[in-house]
């Protein structure tokens, strides 16, 4: 894995370097990798369905400085701070060591309740309230809550995969989207493939309509049991955005879609 991830980490700093002023560096790809592994499902033949998103976000050398308070329940657990979901610090200040953090607001709520989803059937958004600062402010339960979140999706074999294995884009700086779509590409036949091929999920949720354009033809040609759904931050209405959300219960739990 390090060697694929390494020479595929040169590439695509060639390509979105121009770009982004300075390509991800290749320890933080590594981090998150590690971030990701960790939470992949113990049995590796029995991956339920995977979650197939477009990437991270950009993380510095500098923000890898900040180390995470031990989480006693997650032995050997990643120390580093990453920006990435599976990383409970990104969001969650009270787990950086010391009085700091790298941001003032940071963290993805949005793919937290992609997640919640997947495992409890959403009524409406007060249904997310276990995983949300608004609606458990107690930081030490609000986290309880989420370690245990990510411990039943492991338990069901339900994961997050990136089609990209680094972040596209930093500061808000966007490449063309020519380029994008070569980076994404890259890292799906360098890396990302491989690692759905060898999970072999029963089903595999593709996030967001972007990603979906990329990698449906190699689903397709290889038989894949897919469905695509947009992504969260995607321009729908509220209601719009509540029946997306239930459709992953739906289909993280093998329930037919009329």
């Amino acid at each position: 894995m390090p060697d694929r991830l390494k020479t595929l980490h040169g590439e695509l700093s060639s390509l979105l370097g121009p770009y982004c002023d300075n390509p991800e560096p290749y320890e933080s790809i590594k981090l998150v990798e590690d971030y990701r592994q960790y939470w992949r499902p113990k049995n590796p033949n029995k991956v339920n369905v995977i979650l197939l998103a477009e990437s991270h976000v950009f993380t510095t050398d500098i923000d890898r400085q900040f180390r995470l308070t031990p989480i006693g329940r997650l032995p050997n657990y990643p120390s580093q701070y990453a920006k990435f979901v599976y990383c409970l610090a990104y969001g969650e200040d009270s787990l950086t060591v010391g009085d700091t953090h790298p941001a003032a607001r940071d963290g993805t709520p949005q793919f937290w309740k992609i997640f919640f989803s997947c495992v409890n059937q959403i009524e409406s958004n007060d249904s997310f309230s276990r995983i949300l600062k608004s609606g458990t402010p107690n930081d030490e339960h609000r986290i309880q809550n989420k370690i245990e979140l990510l411990e039943s999706l492991r338990d069901r074999g339900i994961w997050l995969v990136d089609a990209s294995v680094m972040a596209l884009y930093n500061n808000g700086i966007k490449p063309p989207n020519n380029v994008m779509r070569q980076a994404i590409t890259a890292s799906w036949l360098g890396y990302t493939q491989n690692i759905i091929n060898e999970a072999n999920p029963n089903h595999i949720i593709v996030i967001g309509k972007g990603v979906a354009e990329i990698v449906e033809p190699y689903l397709s040609h290889q038989g894949k049991n897919y469905t695509v759904i947009p992504q969260p931050g995607a321009f729908l209405s509220a209601k719009e955005h509540l029946e997306n959300f239930k459709l992953y219960y739906r289909f993280c739990n093998g329930q037919r879609i009329d």
